[in-house]
């Protein structure tokens, strides 16, 4: 009997069948998809002229490079009109991203749609308020005149707004593209003035790449030919097998085989070599992009493992090897860089007054990498090739580096020697982030601070609300109680501080009427300072949300029109609307408009017009489409040269429409979207920064790194006398291929649910002889910060000593573990650095061993 429904038939859309366009609502890579909506009932033919693939079905499809359509590929839903529909969401052959390929998670977009007969039952339909012990279905009218009522007595009883607090995302994916957060920054920055903000994966209103934004250098900047065209690519934290799969094996690994041979000869100017790509990957861990690489090309891939914390200084010391050996060209930095902020860079970072021997020595010390390793690693990136040629590099970072202690001089580091050794703006270079998940950002400008360097760093939300302070808790399309830093401290006053105010509103029987409601919150709110109304806006009901008191249902990827771009091509496309949100949910951008226009029916209601008008900003927004267009005059005049581009916001797309993206279809356009000065014409952005560089003067801002000084308190504490023996793992953690974010999704989708059942941790074969342990036992990983219950893969991933965690599975959070230490310049935590002891709870359950793996996860001979 099979674990769940198996079909050994799949109906084929008929010619006349709806398509879309649309785009995966998963990770960073964009992979472009059809849609395919016809009635239940209706089927088309397996002959190509009898469906809508216009596929020939009466043969097998040719491996790998046939039509995709498989089980996970199609669902049934049931429209508004009562009938019920096949829906068909296959890859997309002519997406220049994925070209028909797809990952686990792109591959199970049709299961996500809502139906009342699948996982999927378990969305929200309708806003949901906390009576007593349970939730109880109210219109939208109640639920939008409560947040009105709540936020305007704050407000009024205050007299400003930093009380109210906001757990927002803030840059797109997973159906937020700019229509939403466009919404969400109208509301939060124009009408009100919420300093106290802050984004999905972080606890505050912040940029993870600050360091290579204030030299002059958005983070997205490469294109998906880069990593074709590369002599060498770098995965700095970044496991793209893992989390950008496709990006990997579509464009990372044929450059690594030399089937991209023809297109670098092509791009490279007559007589510069071309070769097969090398790959160096910089990461504590043996990832799966590593070892799926050395099968291909062994001789060609590096793998340098610093310790935790102390990639900064790895990058400076492969800097240090560059100028020592003369790999750079000064020409290109003088013309290019602000050499008077050069001396500090050879002062603090490549420490030029100290001998290179001494300097690399300290550097092996530090990082714990082999001197030979990092000056290979060097040669790799930068070392000209035949005829003198500069060496085409493109760096690649992510969560190792942007979660990582001291997050600004990390980042920093990596994009300074990327700039020293020019592989920024040319055919085959860049260094930018892989990207979590699409971007698409635009909104007004915030009222929170910069970095330290720019009147920061913000405030750190999390820690305001433990304290005690804040009164009004907005959670929007995140689930803190397994994401944030420091959880497992965080759900603990969070529930006492929201339990506080239920127990208050229960007192004397619930309220008749939303206007009592409304009194006995705030009469609640102001007299318990520790009490905490909160408010989970989201598709399911989260962890978080069992806690909140009122919950808004929210509409999800397909069932608005939506845009965003990808990380590595900025690729900007429609994603069609193809099937309705399930009962009374709604877009986020309508939520936040309807929240603004009962706030502004209130303040007029007490002669209060000017305030009232502030809150009007949706009043025109019938359409995704009207959103989507408001949003684009936040930006800049676009109508700029070629050599002026970095002049421009890197998500600029202003004179886009939706009509322009229905023509463009998958090819879509590269943002920063420019208006031809001489065509008039919109024209993409291939990559950026050929010309100059982003800030003021269009040159790199170089910044002096800091000497490294050990571990912060929060993790020092657990090398201080005995407690490396009673905590004698290092832990870093990281994501699965299986599952997305916080498994929103996955954790209803039994196809997802049997492979990975429970968390797990990756334990080293030395550790586990010496423990006694076997891969599916379950052990408890702990500290002082928290704990959790982890199924065990023995691996040889992890080196001795160290454990690895994947994060934010529903059954248990790696984050219960990690520390509250945050970067002092940024506000950014360090999920991926701590320390932890192990003890074994119980040997495997059989039961898992029926439906999940315990082999090695990173071996592919």
């Amino acid at each position: 009997m099979a674990l769940f429904e198996r079909r050994d038939h799949l109906p084929l859309p008929p010619k006349g069948a709806k398509t879309y366009n649309t785009v995966c609502q998963y990770c960073n890579v964009g992979c472009g998809y059809k849609v395919y909506v016809w009635p239940v009932g209706e089927e088309g033919g397996p002959e190509k002229d009898q469906n809508a693939f216009g596929a020939d079905f009466t043969n097998p499809q040719p491996p790998l490079v046939g039509l995709n359509y498989t089980e996970t590929m199609h669902s049934v839903v049931q429209g508004r009109d009562g009938r019920e529909y096949h829906v068909a969401i296959v890859p997309a052959q002519d997406s220049p991203i994925n070209r028909g390929d797809y990952s686990i998670r792109g591959g199970t977009n049709a299961l996500t749609t809502f139906s009342p007969t699948r996982g999927t039952q378990d969305r929200l339909r309708y806003p949901l308020l906390r009576l007593g012990d349970q939730f109880q279905a109210v219109t939208w009218q109640e639920a939008l005149t409560l947040m009105g009522r709540v936020i305007k007595g704050i407000r009024d009883r205050d007299g400003n707004d930093d009380n109210l607090t906001v757990k927002c995302y803030d840059h797109g994916g997973s159906g937020q593209g700019f229509e939403d957060n466009y919404g969400a920054g109208k509301l939060f920055f124009d009408a009100l003035s919420i300093r106290h903000i802050a984004i999905h994966n972080r606890p505050a209103y912040n940029s993870e790449v600050w360091g290579s934004r204030e030299r002059g250098v958005h983070e997205l900047n490469y294109d998906v030919s880069d990593a074709r065209l590369a002599d060498t690519v770098v995965l700095w934290g970044a496991n793209p097998y893992e989390t950008a799969t496709v990006f990997y094996v579509e464009h990372i690994l044929p450059n690594l085989k030399g089937a991209t041979l023809g297109e670098k000869k092509a791009a490279f100017a007559n007589g510069e070599p071309a070769e097969p790509g090398y790959l160096i990957v910089i990461d504590p861990r043996k990832t799966s992009s590593l070892t799926a690489a050395e099968v291909y090309a062994k001789d060609r891939v590096l793998h340098l493992a610093p310790r935790l914390g102390t990639d900064y200084i790895l990058a400076n010391a492969m800097a240090r090897v560059v100028w020592e050996r003369g790999y750079y060209d000064p020409d290109y930095l003088k013309a290019r860089t602000d050499l008077t902020l050069f001396e500090d860079y050879k002062k603090k970072s490549l420490k030029l007054g100290t001998p290179y021997d001494a300097f690399m020595d300290e550097a092996e010390t530090i990082t714990g990498v082999p001197r030979a390793q990092i000056e290979q690693a060097a040669e790799w990136m930068a070392k000209p090739k035949g005829g003198g040629q500069k060496r085409r590099t493109l760096t690649i970072y992510e969560k190792g580096i942007i979660w990582n202690m001291k997050n600004y001089d990390q980042v920093a580091a990596v994009v300074q020697l990327a700039v020293l050794t020019h592989n920024i703006g040319r055919p085959g270079t860049g260094c930018g982030r892989q990207g979590g998940h699409q971007e698409g950002y635009v909104r007004p400008p915030a009222p929170t601070p910069g970095s330290i360097f720019n009147g920061g760093p913000p405030v750190n939300v999390d820690k305001l609300l433990t304290s005690g302070k804040g009164k009004f808790y907005w959670v929007i399309a995140t689930d803190p109680y397994l994401s944030t830093p420091n959880s497992q401290f965080f759900r603990k006053r969070i529930h006492e501080r929201t339990q506080k105010l239920t127990e208050a509103l229960g007192r004397a029987g619930e309220p008749g009427t939303v206007q009592a409601w409304a009194d006995k919150i705030l009469q609640a709110l102001y007299e318990d300072p520790d009490a905490l109304f909160m408010v989970v806006q989201d598709i399911y009901m989260t962890d978080t949300a069992r806690d909140a008191h009122l919950i808004l249902p929210a509409a999800a990827w397909g069932e608005a029109n939506d845009t965003s771009i990808n990380c590595n091509s900025r690729l900007l496309r429609l994603y069609e609307k193809f099937t309705d949100p399930p009962g009374e949910a709604k877009p986020d951008w309508e939520i936040f408009k309807w929240v603004g226009m009962r706030l502004a029916e209130l303040y007029r209601a007490d002669g209060r017009r000017e305030e009232a008008a502030k809150f009007e900003f949706g009043k025109d927004w019938k359409t995704d489409e009207d959103v989507f267009l408001a949003g684009s005059q936040e930006f800049k005049d676009n109508a700029v040269s070629e050599a002026d581009e970095a002049t421009l916001e890197a998500e600029n797309y202003k004179g886009v429409t939706y009509g322009f993206l229905k023509e463009v279809g998958q090819q879509g356009i590269r943002t920063p979207v420019r208006k031809d000065p001489a065509t008039g014409k919109l024209v993409g952005t291939l990559r950026r920064y050929t010309h100059r560089f982003g800030s003021s003067d269009g040159k790199f801002k170089w910044y002096g790194t800091d000497d490294w000084e050990g571990y912060p308190p929060e993790v020092d504490k657990y090398l201080k006398g005995d407690a490396p023996e009673r905590y004698p793992f290092w832990v870093t953690t990281g994501r699965a291929q299986t599952i997305w974010q916080t498994a929103y999704h996955d954790r209803n989708l039994p196809e997802k649910t049997l492979a990975l059942p429970l968390p797990y941790v990756e334990v080293n074969p030395e550790d586990a002889r010496r423990l006694g342990l076997a891969g599916g036992d379950l052990v408890e990983v702990y500290n002082e910060e928290g704990n959790g219950t982890f199924m065990v893969y023995v691996t040889d991933a992890v080196q001795p000593g160290m454990l690895f965690l994947v994060m934010y599975h529903w059954r248990g959070t790696s984050n219960s573990l990690t520390s509250g230490y945050t970067d002092p310049k940024t506000t950014i935590p360090w999920y991926k650095g701590t320390r932890a002891a192990l003890r074994k709870v119980a040997g495997a359950l059989p039961s898992l061993h029926q439906t999940a793996s315990t082999l090695q996860q990173n071996r592919f001979e």
